[in-house]
């Protein structure tokens, strides 16, 4: 089947896709930090002109390779400073994946498997969260599903390496050596994305696969070969930017490679990043919704004594794809929900070829019955949890929404388990994904009227627009207690390059001072201490304090002869001034 020209019954599915990722895109504001802080790096590429080394508050930050921060800049030049601009690349991003990811299932289970996988990838809560949501993850993501993709294709064009015609061999020597170009090509944009995990992730499947077929020497010199040249093109693309990097900033090498990659799960708990060994399976129950009930039945030794060979090779790939994933990221000590979404791909082809697939009524009906019904009804689950979160949790008890929503979850998904009683499985998947969509559409609809009360996830925007309302020319701008990551992207262009804030009260193993020098970049802009900073507020300038939570009744202890007047309060954070 041609990529370029789909079929006519593939269209709805292209739709329906495209609706996922950009139904409300922009919708949601920049949530602190990682939201904020991504997006405040590439708007700074945008205002200062600098590309090469990503800055955070105007001083270096090199704690991911900058990928991320040039694809959103890029978007941010084009369409402008807005929650758009930032999240487009995010979802083209997530239809790369699907896309990759419904080539994958054709090549290896045929067209049924390939739109289904499209669709359990879509509907998964956790893809489509990340889709929408500025961290490195999904852009990771895509380019490990598209290695993976070109690695499987140069794998299969080696069959061919059986043929008695000569010509037809050449041709699959050839065929499988540019396939590997491409998969190194995908990893060099996935090692300028996050590091080594570009690596560390693709290759133990083809490894896996080698082993399995070691006796067939031709396909291990082949790939050899096809792996000289793609060791080449993956360092010409992915080691400039480090290169010119360690030349240009003192420290950086030290700090990116022994700091983050060789200490990144020694210094897991200072992060707040520490987890148990069990914690990502709770992650892919959830994360997998409404599909994960499936997953129980994918690893069955009956359905791999039915493959032949060559499903065989392509079941043993996606499979050590999952689990090595899996396992890499449960044994580190450093957690958080993303780290396995590289996993998703995989585990959507999967699904979708061994329930879906040409053998799909067989395949089905191993299953009870009531496993699709709760496959159906599980998004009423996520639909019903989320706003009790919020009411108990964040506190959310203005959100008109949150009893509604509960009583419609409850409702629906008791009249469609009653209802569907009778039901055959294919018809419960396919109302799966309907609800799946409600759910997810839903969760987009209703999250911008609680991003204030997200506690330290909350957004900063509010805040920003009241600083650019009381700001005059002259102003100080203070930021106290916590670094505020994403503020300077809402205030611009009070906060710029040339007007920058003081900033006090701050860990110096944090932002912005965790970069080597940093802190001597910021010079005079660091209040040393709690009598700098009640000086400047007892000072004849007006100044503008932004605070985290408890910052202006502690203000007004060490200032006690100067009135502040508090201007506002956004969730955890405060802005107040010495000066009405």
């Amino acid at each position: 089947m041609s990529a370029a020209s789909p079929p006519k019954r593939d269209w709805p599915l292209i739709g329906l896709v495209l609706l996922v990722f950009l139904f409300l895109l922009g919708t949601r504001s920049l949530n602190e930090p990682d939201e904020g802080r991504y997006g405040e790096i590439a708007r700074e590429m945008v205002e200062t002109g600098n590309w090469l080394a990503p800055h955070i508050w105007f001083v270096p930050h090199l704690d991911k390779p900058p990928m991320t921060y040039w694809l959103v800049a890029s978007s941010l030049s084009v369409f402008g400073f807005n929650e758009w601009a930032v999240r487009l690349p995010l979802a083209l991003a997530g239809l790369s994946g699907v896309w990759a990811t419904f080539l994958l299932a054709h090549a290896m289970a045929g067209a049924q498997a390939a739109r289904w996988s499209a669709l359990i990838l879509s509907t998964s809560v956790l893809y489509f969260a990340m889709a929408r949501m500025l961290t490195t993850d999904i852009f990771l993501t895509q380019f490990i599903a598209w290695a993976l993709y070109f690695l499987w294709r140069s794998w299969q064009c080696l069959d061919d390496l059986s043929s008695p015609d000569e010509d037809v061999r050449g041709a699959a020597g050839k065929k499988s050596v540019g396939w590997q170009l491409a998969a190194w090509v995908a990893m060099a944009g996935g090692f300028v994305t996050k590091g080594p995990l570009a690596l560390l992730i693709p290759l133990p499947p083809l490894v896996a696969l080698l082993i399995y077929r070691r006796r067939d020497a031709i396909r291990l010199n082949v790939l050899l070969f096809g792996a000289l040249g793609g060791v080449t093109a993956f360092c010409a693309l992915a080691l400039p930017w480090y290169l010119m990097v360690f030349d240009q900033l003192p420290g950086s090498y030290e700090f990116m490679v022994k700091g983050q990659v060789m200490a990144h799960a020694a210094g897991a708990e200072a992060k707040g990043r520490a987890a148990p060994p069990y914690y990502f399976f709770g992650i892919l129950a959830v994360g997998f919704l409404p599909w994960t009930l499936l997953l129980g039945w994918l690893w069955r030794r009956g359905h791999w004594r039915a493959l032949d060979d060559a499903r065989k090779n392509a079941w043993l790939f996606l499979s050590v794809w999952a689990v090595f994933t899996f396992t890499v990221f449960s044994i580190n000590s450093s957690k958080l929900p993303a780290y396995i979404l590289p996993m998703f791909p995989a585990l959507a082809v999967m699904v979708a070829w061994r329930w879906f697939a040409g053998e799909q009524a067989e395949g089905q009906g191993t299953l009870p019955l009531w496993t699709w019904r709760a496959v159906m009804v599980s998004p009423f689950l996520a639909m019903l949890a989320f706003p009790l979160v919020c009411y108990f949790e964040f506190k959310a008890r203005d959100a008109w929404w949150i009893w509604p929503q509960v009583g419609l979850a409850c409702a629906a998904g008791v009249v469609l388990w009653l209802a569907s009683r009778r039901w055959l499985a294919s018809r419960c998947a396919n109302w799966a994904v309907g609800t799946a969509l409600v759910q997810l559409f839903l969760l987009v609809a209703v999250t911008p009227t609680v991003e204030t009360h997200l506690k330290s996830n909350q957004t900063l925007k509010p805040l920003a627009e009241a600083l650019k309302r009381e700001y005059r020319p002259g102003d100080a701008i203070v930021a106290w207690g916590r670094l505020p990551q994403g503020l300077p992207f809402y205030a611009y262009p009070v906060i710029n390059a040339t007007n920058r804030p003081y900033m006090g009260g701050m860990p110096k193993y944090r932002l912005p001072f965790e970069f080597p020098g940093n802190e001597e970049r910021l010079g005079q802009l660091v209040l040393p201490d709690e009598k700098a900073f009640a000086q400047m507020l007892s000072s004849e300038r007006r100044v503008l304090a932004v605070g985290f939570r408890g910052t202006y009744n502690q203000a007004r202890q060490w200032a006690p002869a100067q009135p502040l007047h508090l201007i506002t309060e956004v969730g955890q954070w405060e802005l107040f001034t010495n000066r009405q």
